[in-house]
């Protein structure tokens, strides 16, 4: 018989708009998931419930990219060599340079990647051959959801202790979800000790996700005060009924007690810490930096608190979509990116555990600060912002990457000198 109805005998549910369609397929193509997981995820975010065979069409109808179907070699080549480039310490094997590359657009087999990096960089795998073992002791880590324990910490391996230039450094402070691995975000400061600004940043965070874990994790350091205060005063206002007693709103630990945080700087040392502090030392090797000259520790300021912040984004994004190594002797999810863990915890048998709260609730907080998130967060005098601002314009607004930096400080610097005499 005839099927006049002109369907399958099966619901698909409804079609998202193309634009909707298209962005979530190119998403699952830089978390670079199976096809079984894709075909959940259009099931679970857009109730759209199809077939591999559906799915494939859909791939080619709007391009998205696959390692099936990679760029030619000579555009990968220059691709791989862009980004090895920038990685002056050579940090990033084949395995991360597919996910910096699946997070430009670009899906490229493993083995090629290797190939390319082999030819273009020799020696670098070697130079990531693990020489030290880990000298505190591991153990699986354990969580029952996503936002139960948020870890937080301050790295300075880019401030002015380490880098020995004078008065100037670029401090940074993060966070991270235990249940997940997710990177929740690392941001470049003025002063990662001071417990105003590291106050804000939890703010804002909190702001940024609408909602609080159950519990951060910290270094025993006086730069936490205003968190701590902030997380107690959530806790307490918000679920008064959760015990502090068995589920403490904070927990403070020594440094290397801190594992999921401190693992995370060991893979942003490796993946561009290292090559960023080679390039900003560059410019005390090369004699470009003066110390003595206040409009160089300004513009210093001005400009690669920027570049470091466009790699810490850069990184953040790597992270949260790479995949890590399947391991089954863990207790918590391996083998699939953080963020989609983050995003769908269920499907990992985790809980989501963080507590909804309200905009007004988080800003009444922010309000009893001493000063402003903008003052916390101020690199430089206003003046001087506004004429950098000027003359970055006039240049064209050259692309702020760390290869580019101190030439990019070389034509702003005269100028610079011209307008303040200083």
């Amino acid at each position: 018989m005839v099927n006049t109805a002109g369907t399958n005998g099966t619901d698909n549910g409804e079609r998202p708009s193309d634009d909707v369609l298209k962005e979530s397929l190119m998403r699952y193509a830089r978390l670079q998931l199976k096809v079984p997981a894709r075909l959940a995820n259009l099931a679970s975010e857009h109730n759209y419930r199809i077939g591999k065979t559906k799915l494939n069409n859909l791939n080619k109808e709007f391009n998205i990219p696959t390692t099936r179907k990679p760029p030619p070699l000579p555009v990968v080549t220059t691709l791989v060599c862009a980004k090895l480039e920038n990685d002056l310490a050579q940090g990033n094997g084949p395995e991360a340079m597919k996910t910096f590359l699946a997070l430009d657009g670009y899906q490229v087999p493993r083995d090629t990647i290797r190939e390319v990096m082999k030819d273009n960089a020799p020696g670098a795998a070697k130079r990531r051959y693990p020489g030290t073992k880990d000298k505190v002791t591991r153990k699986n880590l354990t969580a029952q959801g996503v936002f139960q324990e948020l870890h937080c910490d301050g790295h300075e391996k880019l401030g002015s202790a380490a880098l020995r230039m004078g008065p100037v450094g670029i401090a940074i402070y993060g966070f991270r979800d235990k249940g997940s691995g997710t990177d929740c975000g690392l941001r470049a400061v003025p002063d990662a000790r001071h417990a105003v600004v590291i106050g804000h940043l939890y703010l804002y965070l909190v702001l940024e996700f609408g909602a609080f874990p159950m519990q951060i994790t910290v270094d025993k350091g006086s730069e936490t005060g205003e968190m701590y205060a902030a997380q107690v005063a959530l806790r307490e206002t918000v679920t008064p009924d959760i015990d502090p007693l068995k589920f403490p709103p904070v927990v403070a630990l020594k440094s290397t007690n801190n594992i999921p945080i401190e693992n995370l700087w060991k893979w942003l040392r490796k993946t561009c810490g290292r090559s960023l502090r080679e390039w900003i030392e560059d410019g005390k090797t090369n004699g470009i930096f003066n110390p003595g000259s206040m409009i160089h520790v300004h513009l210093f300021h001005w400009l690669w608190s920027q570049i470091v912040q466009i790699a810490l984004d850069q990184f953040t994004d790597y992270w949260n979509y790479h995949k890590s190594h399947n391991n089954p002797h863990k207790d918590l999810p391996s083998g699939v990116p953080p963020l989609e863990i983050f995003r769908n915890p269920q499907a990992y048998r985790l809980a989501w555990l963080g507590t909804p709260v309200e905009a007004d609730v988080v800003d009444a907080l922010r309000e009893n600060l001493t000063c402003s998130r903008e003052e916390a967060f101020q690199w430089v005098p206003e003046e001087f912002d506004t004429a950098a601002n000027q003359v970055y314009a006039d240049l064209r607004c050259p692309k702020l990457e760390p290869s580019r930096g101190w030439t990019i400080f070389g034509q702003m610097a005269p100028q610079l000198e011209n307008v303040f005499d200083i």
